[in-house]
């Protein structure tokens, strides 16, 4: 069921309110996966969320819900009305008016919503059978599965601001293990796209299958300092981590190591990072939560950090424009990054490894969450990869520790690659790095 938006912005002109806003997603997705030749699960979901605010007696108040009827736009307008009242912050918040420009742009594909489940299904059941007949070292496909999701989302208020988007992907994946004697080695790969021609099986189940077999024959190194690459999967997680203390309220807050840093050096000159949630990609976006218009900028210019991260609250406080990067929760928004590019380098990553005589090529982090100080930088992240040793890669590495800290390590660039690729799991379209020396820990 629909909202009745109407009825909302009515009843809370009645009920006194100076300014009201709503933001609406609707989904839904589909989704399958395969083990030994049989559907292990089938699910099809649907998700709705509707997040109301409101200004009233000066006071801002809030409420969500995730069930729509006709009693809905009775219940927001109530809900806002008894949060403003305990409220006790005195800032006033912000109903935006609306930006000057919007870059609309239509991504939605018809073709992949006429994507039938039966087809993915086959198409499942024939990567598990190529999986397991590529290597007889593939001793067990552990998943494979499809998901389709289409999702649309509204913000309105009573300004009169009116934005609209409507998306749609579809995913594979599948994850296998390798052995050899009592060596088990894992191997993943997950595909997106929001094209059905551009998903190829044979290159996909290479791809999965690779990732496991590499990986086997793994040792540890010797505990020192090596040059470091990271490929372009953990480079764009070190960079996220690094730029994550850029939000505005993090800076206010004395928690960020960019205290002070805005229009100054804080990373090597071989970097610079463009935001750009406007690229026709799986992460286009052209307004933020606050119905503020997203636009392509510079977070780092050749190290130089030009930004901090603004929710329009944030702005209005730092007498700043707001920057597009708002995500509402619960009735409060705060800054997050949208999708970024690295600027690429003009060298291969095997023209950097050929410089390198003996050094570390790095594929994997694991315990992001434990082994990570936001705060203070400090990293120290069990790792995965492989040696490099005059001028190539060498033999795999397992169960190694990198560590150091993110300020030091952006500022100790030696290249950067011209590999880019969009990584999924971070939005961001990154090359791999090469660091000068890092602590590797290992045997």
């Amino acid at each position: 069921m629909r909202l009745n938006e109407k009825k909302f912005f009515e009843l809370a002109k009645a009920n006194g309110f100076e300014a009201a806003d709503l933001c609406y997603s609707h989904s839904i997705s589909t989704s399958v996966s395969i083990f030994h030749s049989e559907i292990d699960s089938y699910t099809e979901h649907e998700t709705i969320s509707l997040d109301a605010r409101g200004i009233i007696d000066g006071k801002f108040g809030s409420a969500s819900t995730e069930q729509i009827d006709k009693n809905t736009p009775q219940f927001l307008v109530d809900s806002i009305k008894k949060t403003a009242k305990i409220i006790e912050k005195e800032e006033q918040g912000i109903i935006f008016k609306g930006s000057k420009k919007y870059h609309k742009k239509n991504l939605y594909n018809k073709a992949v919503a006429e994507m039938k489940a039966s087809d993915a299904i086959n198409t499942c059941l024939e990567i598990e059978k190529k999986l397991y007949s590529y290597d007889k070292r593939i001793n067990e496909v552990v998943t494979v599965g499809y998901e389709n999701e289409a999702s649309d989302s509204f913000l309105s208020n009573t300004y009169g601001l009116k934005l609209k988007s409507k998306e749609i992907a579809y995913t594979f994946y599948a994850e296998v293990t390798a052995k050899v004697g009592d060596e088990i080695r894992t191997g993943f790969k997950v595909f997106v796209s929001q094209d059905p021609n551009e998903f190829k099986v044979d290159e996909f189940v290479k791809e999965v299958a690779e990732d496991a077999l590499k990986k086997l024959g793994s040792v540890q190194c010797k505990s020192k300092k090596y040059p470091v690459v990271f490929n372009p999967e953990t480079s764009s997680i070190l960079l996220k981590f690094f730029l994550g203390p850029i939000d505005y309220e993090e800076v206010k807050k004395q928690s960020s190591y960019f205290i002070g840093k805005l229009n100054t050096q804080v990373a090597s000159k071989k970097l610079t990072v463009i935001e750009n949630g406007l690229a026709k990609n799986i992460f286009f976006k052209y307004f933020d939560d606050e119905g503020v218009a997203i636009e392509k900028k510079n977070i780092l210019k050749k190290g130089v950090l030009e930004t901090y991260l603004y929710t329009l609250e944030n702005a209005k406080e730092a007498g700043v424009e707001p920057t597009g990067n708002s995500e509402v929760a619960g009735g409060k928004s705060h800054a997050k990054l949208n999708q970024l590019f690295v600027k690429p380098g003009r060298k291969s990553e095997e023209e950097i490894f050929s410089k390198i005589k003996e050094g570390v090529y790095i594929t994997d982090l694991q315990g992001l969450h434990a082994g990570m100080n936001q705060r203070s930088g400090n990293f120290s992240l069990q790792s995965a990869g492989f040696m490099i040793r005059d001028g190539k890669l060498a033999e795999p590495l397992a169960l190694i520790t990198v560590a150091d800290n993110l300020l030091n390590l952006f500022n100790n660039i030696k290249e950067v690659a011209n590999n880019s690729k969009l990584i999924i799991q971070t939005a961001t379209t990154c090359p791999s790095i090469y660091f000068k020396k890092i602590s590797v820990t290992g045997k």
